[in-house]
């Protein structure tokens, strides 16, 4: 036997593993003082393959190479219990072999009867030790990397086992196991074949009973081979976007409101029938219908049409006003649809035309009533086609425009007269929005009167705030045929006059007194002074001012001189 395992020595010389035999012994348990005979030169070893090692005993071998006693003692109190050691890790002294770990085993070999060897192994650990101590600085960064996200983190095997959870994830969920990926698709033991991320939402109490709204997305992971052996679940705190969105939603529907108030902002009042404007105007708003406005010179029929494209969804797109009363059928022609050059006297260049300029967004037709038919035949043709055409050319272009149109005309009585086109008539009176006269709002007269009265003191920084009582029931008395374009017209003129921080009778125009008979009685003060007192008093005072200069005192009234002339008649005012 001994003989066989010298054939062997070349083999054994040439093998990575440190390989140590000893001579034979008769006593199994006399084995620590046994001559080691031979030992290979593996894991770089220092006796480079010489046998013998100075004809030492197996302990004092051994002694050489464990770097730590107590394990080389364990290590041979177990081979003489046992006869044999399994595989186990040791530490080996510096410079013996070429690794620092080592794997050892032995075992006493019977080689005949009352005759044994011992044999012994040494595997190198170096290699898997640095693999460990790699794999373990890895999987310590892979940690800090996942338990340092914002997102808590949790990696579980095929069984559902936990492999790593960071402190959040163990913070926010006590049992992960119901929300694995494998919980809801490995059961009945089949493999699973397809795997697909999925996202679910739960509202769940952390630790603390903290109510949060989680964002769960279970994502399976395949290995080298392709099967699915482990699985990853990253979950977001969701509450304060959902916080934020609730915001954003609160926010938007805020800035919508204000947007329809400030849409609808320049069409003041609370009457009836100013509401009933206001309604149809948010109605009929969202939608691209062509709208007809119908109403009275300065019943506000411009401030209608912007209401509506404010609140539109074309609100930031342009919005193109013409007053088609205002210009000849040809230059008419050449602003709504362009021209070419040349075609027409005057036409030194090509130009775009209103409809073009207004793509996207809303075109205001004012006065439509008073357009030509030629012109009407050409509107009739974008309302139906949408395309427009430039005069003098032979391409049409196509527009994507809203349409509103107005007039203060008796539309339907032009129609009667041929003086409006019936199929361009059903065309644009699709939705018909009236705005009434300022006569017909009551109590909205008041309303822009004030409206009026502040916009004009801070223009002419003045500091008038009030309207006499007097004053007031002159002006709701008024029968306001130019509505509220002469309102305004009148608080302007009276803002001017006005010397205190109260319009008075007085700085109103003396037209206004002609339809309210019934003030020239009223008191204005406890001294029952009447309006011909009232006025006598501020025409007197104009005409000290300009050392009685009829033509001066005039204009500063805002008058003219024939009736100042006659005023100074009917109430007897003379010079001092």
């Amino acid at each position: 036997m001994m003989i066989d395992a010298r054939k062997s020595l070349r083999v054994l010389e040439s093998a990575s593993t440190f390989v140590f035999f000893t001579s034979s012994f008769y006593d199994p348990k006399g084995f620590r003082n046994a001559r080691v005979e031979f030992s290979n030169g593996g894991l770089g070893a220092a006796n480079n393959g010489k046998t013998g090692m100075g004809c030492s005993s197996v302990e004092e071998f051994l002694s050489q190479i464990f770097k730590d006693g107590r394990q080389l003692g364990f290590f041979l109190d177990q081979l003489e219990a046992e006869g044999r050691v399994p595989e186990f890790e040791v530490a080996v002294r510096e410079g013996f072999f070429s690794v620092r770990w080592c794997q050892v085993s032995a075992k006493i070999i019977p080689l005949g009867e009352d005759e044994y060897y011992l044999q012994g192994f040494f595997v190198g650990l170096q290699r898997v030790k640095e693999l460990q101590k790699t794999l373990h600085e890895e999987n310590k960064m892979l940690e800090a990397i996942l338990g340092g996200i914002g997102d808590a983190v949790c990696v579980y095997d095929r069984n559902c086992n936990v492999i790593f959870q960071s402190p959040l994830h163990e913070k926010w969920f006590d049992d992960p196991f119901p929300y694995m990926y494998f919980r809801r698709h490995g059961s009945g033991g089949k493999p699973l074949t397809q795997g697909t991320p999925e996202t679910f939402h739960k509202t769940v109490r952390d630790r603390e009973q903290n109510l949060l709204s989680l964002e769960i997305t279970s994502y399976p992971i395949k290995n080298e081979i392709g099967e699915y052996f482990a699985g990853i679940n990253v979950v977001r705190d969701c509450s304060l976007s959902l916080m934020l969105e609730a915001k954003s939603r609160e926010l938007a529907k805020y800035k919508r409101e204000h947007s329809r108030i400030e849409a609808l902002a320049q069409i003041l009042g609370e009457s009836p029938a100013i509401k009933k404007v206001i309604r149809a105007v948010e109605k009929i708003s969202k939608l691209d219908t062509v709208v007809f406005i119908q109403g009275d010179t300065g019943t506000g029929k411009e401030l209608v049409a912007r209401g509506i494209q404010a609140l539109s969804r074309r609100s930031k797109q342009p919005f193109v006003t013409i007053n088609c009363g205002a210009l000849t059928e040809t230059l008419l022609d050449s602003e709504l649809f362009g021209h070419k050059k040349g075609a027409f006297t005057g036409a030194a260049t090509e130009k775009i035309g209103l409809f073009e300029a207004a793509d996207g967004g809303t075109i205001f037709l004012d006065e439509i009533g008073e357009m030509s038919m030629g012109t009407q035949v050409k509107l009739l043709r974008v309302l139906q086609d949408g395309e427009v055409r430039k005069l003098g050319s032979t391409v049409s272009r196509k527009v994507n425009v809203r349409v509103i149109t107005a007039t203060h005309r008796d539309i339907h009585q032009l129609v009667r007269e041929k003086k409006f086109r019936e199929d361009l008539f059903y065309r644009i009176h699709v939705f018909t929005i009236h705005t009434p006269s300022l006569k017909e709002r009551g109590d909205d007269i008041l309303l822009l009167a004030y409206h009026f009265l502040e916009d004009f003191s801070r223009r002419q920084n003045k500091s008038v705030r009030r309207i006499s009582q007097e004053a007031a029931r002159v002006l709701m008395n008024h029968s306001w045929p130019g509505n509220v374009r002469e309102l305004q017209n009148v608080i302007e003129r009276s803002t001017i006059l006005c010397d205190t921080d109260t319009l008075q009778l007085g700085d109103l125009p003396y037209s206004l007194f002609k339809q309210a008979p019934s003030v020239q009685e009223t008191p204005t003060d406890p001294d029952n002074e009447t309006l011909d007192d009232v006025y006598k008093k501020k025409i007197l005072a104009s005409l000290k001012k300009n050392r009685w200069n009829k033509t001066l005192t005039a204009k500063d009234l805002n008058i003219s001189r024939a009736t100042l002339w006659r005023k100074i008649k009917d109430l007897s005012i003379q010079p001092d």
